[in-house]
């Protein structure tokens, strides 16, 4: 998925940025701060940019797509996984509109916000910004987790021992405070996010069993709205990632072609996307596990890719860690004069923030779509169009019939749509694996 660029503090040798949204990772997926980019880096061709884009949003966000897609259906799930690639396209158009012909000073959300809405609303985005970064760094301690239990899938070890293990070992990294120091880790975690993929999808047509052997639907299978609609978040939260459009804009050597940045990136994201949920679903029918990599026969292959999983987002933790932290140092603290102690105390207790949020919400599929619909819905839909009409009635520019009805129906339709049913759908999904599996801090093995 799915938060701003946590590689803005890294130098321009280092690679793409992890695909973990994991960020936002989207790498995230998956998967930064507003004033992270020096101004003289005006360098990057628009391919690189595009590549750029699709290594931070492409990531963990697609291990949970063949499960919606088994939930939607295969007509209903091409349909959404085409809109919302659509969608992402439009709002990634408009956003290269308002910063390149408006407001070319602008190198982060935040700081669009505040030149097109102004400073209070700059503050609301930034709190917003903070609560999308630490669920998504909750999300990969669960996703660690839920690693873990596959790769050692003999042991039946609870959840919850799990999380304490990965708190164990992330704490010596929370003494990291910059960039720099994750250059080669992070390079690493960009191999990983890409053959976790191929290698899922490669292993899950090797299996035993046959797609004949699963149950597979044309048309959404629920009746209830509730749990029909739910998975549309889960491609919300795959798609997010718009907060690093204004960075990556910030580098380039030609502004101007932003727009084949975006239309090559979602291009390729789109069709990960759409092969990775359609043989999933396929080859494990209504059986498809929410964590894709759980769907994997056991042995030595089931092993590999899981604990390269574990790696990626623990990768991805720090990295959004260090960002994290360092924009709470800047607003509570002395920012980068903060003392070693004070970064470490917070880390920690962000660490141990995100352990018992995974530990209240431990369900992978409930967790992606309670961000996709409360960060994800905003921050993707809610906001490119609103920035845009700001910075036109600012400049005393009429706006388009097309971007008028495209951008009222994404504002005040698709962005409270999105936002209070599919934060209904998630909380009634969770509650209802609460009831099912008992409440949080049971044992989930």
């Amino acid at each position: 998925m799915h938060v701003e660029n946590p590689y803005a503090f890294m130098s321009r040798s280092s690679s793409i940025p992890t695909i973990s949204r994991h960020t936002k990772r989207k790498t995230t997926s998956s998967i930064s701060t507003t004033s992270s980019i020096p101004p003289q880096v005006h360098l990057q061709h628009w391919v690189f940019s595009g590549f750029m884009m699709v290594g931070y949003i492409l990531g963990t966000g697609a291990l949970v797509l063949p499960s919606a897609m088994a939930s939607l259906g295969y007509v209903v799930g091409m349909v959404v996984c085409v809109m919302f690639a659509l969608l992402s396209i439009y709002v990634g158009i408009i956003l290269g509109r308002t910063r390149n012909n408006f407001y070319p000073e602008c190198r982060s959300y935040k700081m669009l916000a505040r030149a097109c809405v102004g400073p209070r609303f700059e503050l609301s985005l930034e709190y917003l910004t903070c609560l999308n970064w630490f669920m998504t760094m909750a999300l990969y301690v669960l996703t660690a987790v839920k690693a873990f239990q596959s790769a050692f899938y003999w042991t039946h070890i609870c959840g919850y021992y799990w999380g304490l293990g990965v708190v164990a070992v992330m704490v010596p990294f929370m003494f990291i405070q910059n960039m720099k120091e994750m250059e080669w880790l992070a390079a690493l975690s960009d191999g990983a996010a890409i053959i976790i993929l191929v290698m899922t999808l490669v292993l899950l047509t090797q299996g035993s069993d046959t797609p004949s052997d699963h149950v597979h639907h044309v048309w959404p299978p629920h009746e209830n709205f509730l749990d029909a609609y739910n998975p549309v978040s889960s491609f919300v939260f795959a798609y997010q990632g718009q907060s690093i459009f204004l960075e990556i804009m910030a580098e380039m050597k030609e502004p101007g072609k932003w727009p084949q940045s975006v239309y090559l990136s979602h291009t390729i994201m789109g069709t990960s996307y759409a092969i990775t949920a359609l043989v999933g679903y396929y080859f494990k029918g209504s059986d498809v596990p929410a964590f894709l990599p759980d769907g994997i026969e056991n042995g030595p292959g089931k092993i590999v890719v899981n604990l390269l999983v574990a790696y990626h987002v623990l990768v991805a933790y720090i990295i959004n860690n260090v960002t994290l932290c360092d924009m709470l140092k800047r607003r509570y603290f002395t920012g980068a004069e903060t003392p070693l102690y004070k970064h470490v105390s917070l880390g920690c207790a962000l660490l141990l923030a995100a352990y018992l949020l995974t530990n209240i919400i431990p369900f992978f599929e409930d967790m992606v779509n309670i961000i996709g619909a409360m960060c994800g819905s905003p921050m993707m839909i809610g906001l490119p169009p609103l920035f845009y009409f700001f910075a036109l009635r600012a400049k005393g520019e009429p706006m388009g019939m097309f971007d008028i009805c495209v951008g009222a129906f994404l504002f005040f339709v698709v962005f409270p749509f999105t936002f209070f049913a599919g934060l209904a759908a998630a909380f009634n999904s969770l509650a209802a694996n609460w009831a099912q599996n008992g409440p949080p801090f049971t044992c989930v093995s």
